[in-house]
């Protein structure tokens, strides 16, 4: 049987993204004094840093999942799980200047199997809904992996594109999307 909870785990994982932004390192003494909570505390559910890094990988896929489902929700239809990706995407752009907790996440997932594993899961579901209902699968793949690729390219500041360059790139994506206009492959008629 579970155990109770007696803290707010929103409080401890939001003390592990400041104490990753601000030192680049996680330790369980660090994020229980910016959690104002002891050790002890922290340690309660979450036996290892390990632990609290995939809770914290939870969280943020299930919150990326949620934003990105209330942005579908506006449109009907084909395509209406992209299309809302594609808006969710006008709506949040990455944080300027650096996001050094998406970055320590990032670090984590390649360093451990097991968080990969959980992002894998969620992106492999993901990439089904959206070529379930697709009008046009491939071109809805390309538009997928694009905005992925621009996000990615940004949350890890890869590079900087100016708000008028990005708000063109993801129309290009919609266009992408919803027209299905990419070239036949060699040997098609």
């Amino acid at each position: 049987m579970p155990r109770p909870r007696k803290h707010d785990q929103s409080q401890i994982l939001d003390a592990v993204e400041r104490v990753v932004a601000r030192d680049g390192v996680l330790t369980v003494d660090a994020v229980a004094k910016e959690a104002g909570v002891s050790k002890a505390t922290v340690l309660y559910e979450h036996a290892s840093k390990k632990d609290l890094v995939g809770a914290l990988v939870a969280r943020t896929i299930a919150a990326d999942n949620a934003f990105n489902a209330a942005a579908a929700a506006e449109f009907t239809g084909p395509d209406a799980a992209l299309r809302g990706r594609i808006s969710a995407a006008r709506r949040s752009p990455p944080q300027q200047g650096g996001n050094a907790a998406v970055l320590a996440l990032v670090a984590a997932l390649l360093q451990d199997a097991d968080l990969r594993g959980d992002f894998r899961r969620n992106q492999n579901a993901l990439g089904q809904a959206l070529l379930d209902g697709a009008s046009h699968p491939r071109a809805a793949r390309l538009a997928w992996l694009a905005l992925e690729g621009l996000k990615f390219q940004q949350y890890l500041e890869l590079h900087e594109w100016s708000d008028a360059a990005r708000a063109e790139i993801l129309q290009d994506i919609e266009n992408l999307a919803l027209t299905g206009n990419i070239e036949p492959e060699v040997g098609d008629d």
